[in-house]
């Protein structure tokens, strides 16, 4: 039945809006949401034939063949919106209102999900707790949380994220909180904002009808949070808190020693402490975090002991999925940190993308789940069987008792007896996923499984390569398509992962500079388009067999085509080169008339596309240059399509044209280095977020006097005494010998330290003596962090390409994604 009006709710239990992650599709109301460059209602009639029967689709998309083809489609709801993303928050919004029970929202720059999970595990142990979802905290993510609410919980945690004036007050009506905490204000996500002052009133929207807030108050002379507040909610209770006042606000005094924490809280009026706790976190921002979490516990009723008691299990916890080399040929995707049904249905997907590969998944016993467990393992289990395991392991003394809800598994009291069965090291060919409650410690499973490099990695962050992704298709709307480089490796970022995630996100094309970079992605699966930027006469055979498309810029190498394509009777796709002022490879001019001619004598080679490459594009000196390229390229452009007789894509614009030339994105655009980040213009980097960070470890710290001298050369000294850090990184891992005698610098524990003396094959050497709190085995960055990848190669004296690609293979690559 076709419905012209919006549900107030839905018969479905399951919520979805990505058809990639259909569990039960008897049970899943699919919502179709128009993108730029993607539209949900393309999958509505293969997704009916899976079983669902119960869509919300958007009016602007609801014609045609698609709409006459759902009138015939029995026991099947339709509803036609004019927002899918806007019923989706009504229907969310209007769950909520059906439950009285308490509910936290949590919302500031960062720090969200950290407080959300710490107040979770402080909070379990004497609630039924539904919390978001890792960091569903956007105006999807949001409703798709509250939608969890079930009969059974008693507390609720939400976290809350924005990027634009208007979005809180959407997501306060859909998780109208009753208790509020503000974790911290800082610079993230301010670049659709005037002002701080608008940023900051934003983000209280949130806090419009709570009772109580939680936050940490920096300066008492001007408490911009209070002062904001008196205006949205006068009635709210404020709980500020301090290290600095005693006298106004709840008073907090940490004592931070190398291995653990003193926590004392105490009221105004009181001389003694009311919580007094110790913790294993030293770094100042997780205990800002810790502090947050530990107050509003007390405001939610745990008494002292028992908060004392649940302190305990707080440690720093990456929030973040990670995925691995393992032995073996394995891919290993650790997400052992959120151990409950929802965190396993959101990380199932990722299995899919490793097609060619065995999918095992270990799992530990669900202690985060708030469901009994009669009826939570048979729900697992009924969860595990739409999707193709391989090879299934439990560990823990429940997946032990009800293992018969499962079709085959193996189960381990503990992860120790699993380690000592031998059954991981059977493990081959495969990708494993990791999902254990923190206490099975599957840290152990990851050491054995995972391939054994030293402990420098680059760490790729596959959800600031969306947002950059995301922006791009945005900025050259849907009309023009878009062909992304993974050349050299994606530019040191890993090739194969790089192209799965750009696939799995309907990018148009790969590009690749030599044959057998497109190889490997094809035998890794990837299967949409690659261009070949380097082909070599000799390779047509292997480019056809592997479905490669090639870059052709030279007369010889187009008659080598033309002959291969008629000598073995076949149509072969090519990309026409053309040299428009970089004179490097391209067809020039005056080559133009006679390639014309040639093209037109071969119809079974079809021209997917024609391009050229601009010189200086991110340097507005050279506009005039640049701009007499793109007048060569239509020049030239316009002679082979008229001879061609259909209009091949065309693209010249490289990242940093995109946004400085946007008459230059023609039908379609080559994405790069910006993907990453990267970008000279000013405003365009605001919009982007960095996704490289390369970090290394401290492994040895040394005291030394000011008349010693230290590495190769005796080029290294200190202005004092003082100490350094000798750190697991070197010139044979890409950090560049130039970066030596101070002119790199690496973050440790917040702090910026030079480094000292001459850069070592493997290692190198830094001066810590300013760092209050050190000690070996602690992190540090080289960029990602307060230093960027820009600065860094300015620092170098040379171009951040050179820095990415330069990282050697035996640093490992590690993808994390929240």
């Amino acid at each position: 039945m076709i419905h012209f009006s919006s549900p107030t709710q839905v018969k479905s239990s399951i919520l979805s809006l990505d058809s990639r992650q259909i569990y039960l599709p008897q049970q899943t109301a699919f919502f179709a949401v128009r993108g730029v460059h993607h539209d949900g209602h393309q999958y509505i009639e293969p997704l009916y034939h899976l079983g669902i029967r119960e869509f919300i689709v958007e009016s602007a998309a609801w014609s045609g063949l698609l709409a006459e083809k759902a009138k015939k489609w029995t026991q099947a709801d339709f509803w036609v919106v004019e927002s899918s993303i806007n019923c989706l928050q009504e229907i969310a919004s209007i769950h909520r209102k059906s439950f009285s029970i308490p509910v936290v929202g949590i919302t500031g720059s960062n720090g969200k999900t950290t407080c959300k999970e710490w107040l979770a595990t402080l909070l379990q142990s004497k609630f039924s707790i539904v919390k978001s979802p890792k960091s569903f905290n956007s105006q999807i993510g949001v409703p798709l949380s509250v939608w969890g609410l079930k009969a059974q919980h008693q507390i609720a945690i939400f976290e809350a994220g924005i990027s634009r004036v208007g979005e809180m007050q959407r997501i306060e009506k859909i998780i109208q909180p009753t208790w509020g905490i503000f974790t911290h204000f800082g610079e993230a996500h301010g670049q659709n904002f005037e002002s701080d002052q608008q940023k900051l009133q934003e983000k209280l929207q949130l806090f419009s009808h709570v009772e109580k807030l939680v936050y940490r108050r920096k300066n008492a002379d001007q408490d911009s949070i209070k002062t904001e507040m008196q205006s949205i909610n006068p009635q709210a209770e404020i709980i500020a808190w301090s290290t600095e006042d005693l006298a106004h606000c709840l008073y907090v005094y940490w004592k931070i020693s190398p291995k653990e924490t003193h926590i004392r809280i105490k009221k105004p009026a009181q001389s003694e402490a009311f919580l007094d706790v110790k913790t294993e976190l030293t770094d100042e921002a997780y205990l800002e975090n810790l502090c947050h979490c530990l107050i509003m516990a007390h405001v939610a009723g745990l008494s002292v002991e028992e908060i004392q008691a649940r302190t305990k299990w707080i440690r720093p916890i990456s929030m973040r999925l990670e995925i691995k080399e393992g032995l073996r040929n394995n891919q290993i995707i650790d997400d052992s940190y959120n151990n409950d049904l929802d965190g396993l249905q959101l990380a199932l997907p990722l299995l899919k993308k490793y097609e060619h590969k065995k999918r095992v998944l270990i799992i530990s016993d669900f202690i985060e789940a708030g469901i009994a467990a009669p009826e939570l393992y048979p729900k697992i289990a009924m969860l595990l069987q739409s999707q193709r395991i391989d090879h299934l392991i439990g560990v823990g003394d429940q997946l032990i008792k009800y293992q018969d809800s499962f079709k085959e598994i193996d189960v381990f009291y503990n992860t120790e007896d699993l380690i000592n069965s031998g059954l991981l090291n059977q493990i081959s060919d495969a990708v494993v996923l990791l999902k254990g409650a923190r206490k099975f410690n599957f840290e152990q499973i990851t050491q054995i499984l995972e391939t054994k490099t030293h402990c420098t990695k680059l760490e790729v962050n596959l959800d600031a390569l969306q947002n950059n992704l995301t922006y791009f298709k945005e900025t050259i709307g849907p009309d023009t398509k878009l062909m992304v480089m993974v050349k050299a490796f994606a530019y040191g970022a890993g090739a194969v992962e790089i192209a799965q995630v750009l696939q799995q996100q309907g990018i148009d094309y790969l590009t690749v500079a030599y044959t057998d970079e497109g190889v490997q992605l094809r035998k890794n699966g990837i299967y949409c388009p690659i261009m070949v930027m380097n082909p070599q006469i000799g390779e047509l055979d292997t480019l056809s067999n592997f479905a490669l498309e090639p870059e052709v810029y030279s007369m010889s190498m187009l008659e080598a085509i033309d002959e291969y394509s008629h000598a073995h009777n076949k149509s072969i796709k090519i990309h026409i080169k053309l040299d428009t002022g970089m004179k490097r490879l391209g067809f020039s001019l005056d080559q133009c008339q006679e390639l014309t001619q040639k093209i037109a004598s071969m119809p079974q080679v079809w021209v997917a596309s024609i391009l050229s490459h601009l010189v200086a594009s991110e340097s507005m000196k050279h506009q005039k240059f640049t701009e007499k390229q793109m007048v060569l390229f239509d020049k030239m452009t316009k002679k082979i399509i008229q001879t061609l007789g259909y209009t091949p894509f065309r693209h010249i614009a490289n990242s940093a044209a995109i946004k400085n030339y946007p008459a230059a994105r023609y039908e379609m655009v080559r994405l790069g280095i910006s993907l990453y980040g990267i970008s000279e213009n000013k405003a365009e980097k605001k919009s982007l977020e960095n996704v490289l960070t390369l970090k290394t470890y401290i492994s040895q710290i040394k005291d030394i006097k000011k008349n010693e001298t230290i590495g190769y050369g005796r080029k290294g000294k200190l202005k004092s005494n003082g100490r350094i850090a000798t750190l697991a990184l070197g010139y044979a891992d890409g950090y560049s010998r130039s970066l030596g005698m101070g002119k790199g610098m690496f973050e440790i524990n917040g702090y910026l330290c030079p480094t000292v003396g001459a850069i070592c094959m493997d290692m190198c050497m830094v001066d810590i003596t300013h760092l209050p709190v050190v000690k070996e085995g602690d992190e540090a960055i080289a960029f990602g962090g307060k230093i960027q990848l820009t600065d860094l190669a300015h620092q170098a004296k040379t171009i951040p390409y050179e820095l990415m690609t330069n990282i050697s293979e035996r640093v490992k690559r590690v993808y994390v994604k929240n």
